[in-house]
Formats: C-alpha cells, sequence, structure tokens
C-alpha cells in the first residue's frame, strides 16, 4: 500500500461516526430499528406459534406483518411497499453511518436532498435528520468549493475583492487634498458651534473654487 492511499480522505472519520452514535442515543426515534427490535420483528413474522397475549401485543402483530416481511432468498428484512415504490432493507441503527456513507459516495457526493431521495427509496430505519448530520461532517463535501456554506463563500469573495487593486479615475479636473489652499483662520473667532461648522464648510467651498479659478486662468495665459 503506498503512502497516498494510507492516507486517503474518508467521508466519515471514526470518530464522526463515534458521535453518530451518540446523537442516536440523544435523540431515539420508533422509526429507527435497534437489534433487539429486529429480533421481536422476526420473531412476530417467523413463529406462527406466537400468541399475542394482550391487546398491545395483538395490534403490535397486526403491524409488523402489515409493514415488514422476511425475504428468504437475500436473508433480509425488508419494509413492504407503501403505495408506490418497491420493497426497502430494514437498517439497524449500528449500520446507518456506514449504509449513509456508500450512498452518498455512490451518488458522487450528491446534497442532502438527493442523498436522501436515494435513502429513503431503498432503505428502511434512517431518518432525514441522521443523513443531514452525517453528510455536515462528510470531509470530501468540505473541500469541494461549491458544497460549502453560502455565507463562508460570500465571505471568502469579499476577501479576494479586498486585495484586488481599485482604480483611480484619471480626470485633470479632480482636486486632489494638498491642491486646497487654506486661508489662515481659528474656530476661536466664531461664535458657536452650528455656526462654526457653516462657516466651516463655506470657507472650504470657497477655497475650492478660488483654487479651481486660479487654475483656469493659468492654463487660459498658457494658451495665449
Amino acid at each position: 500500500m503506498n503512502g497516498q492511499s494510507s492516507q486517503a480522505i474518508v467521508s466519515f472519520y471514526p470518530h464522526t461516526k463515534e458521535a453518530f452514535l451518540q446523537y442516536l442515543r440523544d435523540k431515539p426515534s420508533s422509526r429507527r430499528v435497534s437489534r433487539l427490535d429486529r429480533e421481536s420483528l422476526l420473531e412476530w413474522l417467523m413463529n406462527p406459534s406466537k400468541r399475542p397475549t394482550s391487546q398491545t401485543e395483538f395490534s403490535r402483530r397486526n403491524y409488523v406483518r402489515k409493514t415488514f416481511t422476511w425475504d428468504m432468498e437475500s436473508r433480509k428484512l425488508l419494509a413492504k411497499p407503501k403505495d408506490e415504490g418497491g420493497y426497502r432493507v430494514v437498517i439497524l441503527e449500528e449500520n446507518i453511518a456506514d449504509t449513509v456513507e456508500w450512498v452518498h459516495e455512490s451518488n458522487g457526493h450528491a446534497g442532502w436532498d438527493s442523498t436522501w431521495k436515494s435513502i429513503n427509496t431503498s432503505y428502511y430505519g434512517i431518518l432525514r435528520s441522521d443523513v443531514i448530520f452525517l453528510l455536515k461532517q462528510c470531509q470530501i463535501c468540505a473541500c469541494i468549493p461549491c458544497k460549502q456554506p453560502k455565507v463562508s463563500r460570500a465571505s471568502s469573495a469579499d476577501k479576494s475583492s479586498a486585495l484586488e487593486p481599485r482604480s483611480i479615475p484619471d480626470s485633470e479636473d479632480t482636486i486632489e487634498p494638498d491642491d486646497v489652499v487654506w486661508d489662515p483662520w481659528t474656530l476661536a473667532d466664531l461664535p458657536d458651534e452650528r455656526l462654526q461648522n457653516g462657516h466651516l464648510e463655506d470657507r472650504i467651498r470657497l477655497s475650492t473654487v478660488q483654487h479651481t479659478a486660479a487654475r483656469a486662468e493659468g492654463s487660459s495665459r498658457t494658451g495665449d
């Protein structure tokens, strides 16, 4: 085995799968199937001598026989079709991460919706929230720019544009700060702050106009 293959990036690291198992314990659901659940389902399906001892067990048996079946050829527990579609393989909780990983890699690391559609069509016992939890941790998707969150992409674009040199208009009429001739005066001579601000604007405007006129007059004399 060469160095590249030994360091190949996998979709879900072991610690991701361990975190997912903890997630399953923290957020249990009756729509998932544990190993004990599977044994109970098979007993109701495969043991004709087993009789319900309560109304709850009677309802449970009817539900199991209506919803599941055991395929003798493939030796797999299957969920029967609902309205449309075909039989779906029942996935145990302990195998959810591996199943999602396999489907996600098979469909070219497509997004949440596409991966969930493929899983929901072929498998039973996996929730959409399970798929989202795992795909958020996919290491390969994290390396693909188009799969990064929009906020991150926008932030990167802003940083790139900030580094680009900005063009400055090349106009002869542009007045730079150093071109303005300021007359000597002090703010202490003005009566109040409001008048100070207004007078300041007038002085700036007047100095700018005077400077522009002086430049125009100088250009006219040079032309003559």
